[in-house]
């Protein structure tokens, strides 16, 4: 049975190829086109990736990535479904799920839910806590931190779980782990989420930027 980073994985290529190229995402500037790129270059080329933060090399990295958006989407996409290659740092054993779980779900509703219409996938129980594990840890601490109020997350029917605690009125975030997770990527307006707490603790919490 393949992981649940490797299901989400072809669930993210099938979604980019029933999308096309230069279909839009979620992700601010970005087509179906350079979200595919990001995936080919995040796991098979981190040179180019870390190039395109140093000042000398960002002209050569914004180039290669160029060319990379020049090839054939079905093959990008085919590079994307294949996984990283066999000398990648996201090929060593249990790499893959730990570090790209959320980044397949999340860049796979990104195309999903670009798309007037969409509605949440059904997804096995098992996938849905291998998601909450994810962000019921250091991750989702790490995505609240800015929040000026306690923040906790709960499933539906489930008990409140704190990720950041404090004092004065906090805010509870309900959803599925998909969808909280969703949210704390940043797809505030995507994602199938409601909020208890106080008035005014949810309306600061809802401005908080999310992401790291």
């Amino acid at each position: 049975m393949p992981s649940h980073s490797a299901a989400e994985r072809q669930a993210l290529a099938d979604a980019l190829a029933q999308a096309g190229p230069g279909a839009p995402t979620l992700c601010t500037g970005w087509t179906t086109t350079d979200l595919a790129v990001h995936l080919v270059v995040r796991e098979g080329r981190p040179h180019v990736r870390v190039a395109g933060v140093l000042g000398p090399l960002k002209k050569w990295s914004a180039q290669q990535q160029e060319a990379l958006a020049a090839r054939d989407f079905d093959e990008l996409v085919t590079t994307v479904r294949n996984g990283p290659p066999r000398l990648s740092p996201f090929g060593l054993p249990g790499v893959d799920e730990r570090a790209n779980l959320l980044e397949h779900f999340v860049h796979g509703e990104d195309v999903r839910r670009a798309t007037p219409g969409w509605e949440p996938r059904p997804l096995p129980g098992e996938r849905q806590a291998a998601f909450w594990k994810n962000i019921a840890g250091p991750f989702g601490r790490l995505m609240v931190r800015k929040a000026d109020v306690p923040v906790s997350l709960q499933v539906p029917g489930g008990e409140p779980h704190a990720l950041k605690k404090g004092t004065g009125p906090g805010v509870t975030l309900v959803g599925e782990p998909g969808e909280l997770a969703m949210y704390l990527f940043g797809r505030k307006e995507h994602a199938r989420v409601e909020f208890l707490g106080d008035e005014a603790a949810v309306a600061r919490f809802r401005e908080t930027p999310m992401r790291t």
